[in-house]
């Protein structure tokens, strides 16, 4: 809904329950940071430490499939043979493959976007190098964002801790991600995330939610761009620091929610 049409005493006490919510959610235990901003009115908007610098984790390959997409060196359909990749000793969608098989570039950011599978990662940035995807972030505004450790094996955990961002340039990034037409596939991918515990969890089957997850020990993000039929907003959570044995993909499904019924009322 557009609050904006509202009288002002309706718009102040929405702006004041949705404030009350998202202070609330960011008082938990260890590092929070939120935003909420309407789509078809950015004043609809509460932020709670939108510039405090945290491990991105796998949030980053969003910006890594953009640069891709905005790369003219690149062809996205050139098909990659999956035994030329790097190999890993962890669980992964191409480990499903034969080495002879191929799979154009295209196809491999679907897989670090859907499923956030990190050898499809790894081979994506190995294609462009990491100097080209910071360079597309500052040449965007991303300034609070960096990518200086890939995700290949060695890099996993406590080393992947030094690319950060923040949740103002999240909210950015998926702006440029959803009116940028040649990042159209990527918001189409985004919109077949499989891993939905979180944002997505108690939303109604209506609503289409484009979303990036990103974990590591005791960091749990979640950044989604979201149209319902009474709705139309971005929500972004990032949250590091947090204790151990804490529900808080739970906790965020139940945000999302209460953010979600405010945002249709």
């Amino acid at each position: 809904m557009n609050h904006a049409g509202q009288t002002g005493a309706m718009s102040e006490r929405f702006l004041s329950d949705l404030e009350r919510a998202c202070q609330t959610f960011a008082a938990q235990p260890g590092q929070i940071a939120v935003i909420v901003e309407s789509k078809s009115d950015p004043s609809d908007r509460v932020a709670v430490n939108p510039t405090l610098a945290m491990p991105s984790a796998s949030l980053i390959k969003v910006a890594i499939a953009c640069a891709a997409a905005a790369d003219p060196d690149l062809d996205l359909s050139t098909p990659r043979r999956i035994g030329d990749l790097d190999e890993t000793f962890y669980c992964s969608i191409l480990q499903a493959f034969e080495p002879g098989d191929k799979v154009s570039l295209k196809a491999l950011i679907g897989l670090m976007l859907i499923v956030s599978d990190n050898p499809a990662t790894s081979a994506v940035l190995n294609e462009m190098g990491m100097d080209k995807v910071n360079a597309w972030l500052a040449e965007n505004g991303l300034n609070g964002t960096n990518v200086c450790v890939g995700f290949d094996d060695d890099s996993l955990g406590a080393p992947l801790r030094a690319n950060l961002t923040h949740a103002e340039d999240c909210l950015n990034l998926l702006k440029l991600v959803e009116t940028t037409p040649e990042y159209g596939f990527v918001l189409h991918m985004l919109r077949n995330n499989l891993r939905n515990d979180r944002i997505p969890r108690l939303l109604p089957d209506s609503a289409v939610i484009g979303h990036k997850t990103g974990t590591l020990n005791g960091l749990m993000h979640d950044i989604a761009v979201i149209d319902s039929p009474d709705a139309g907003y971005y929500l972004i959570v990032l949250a590091n620091g947090l204790p151990d044995g804490h529900d808080f993909a739970g906790e965020i499904a139940r945000f999302s929610k209460a953010v979600h019924d405010l945002m249709a009322e």
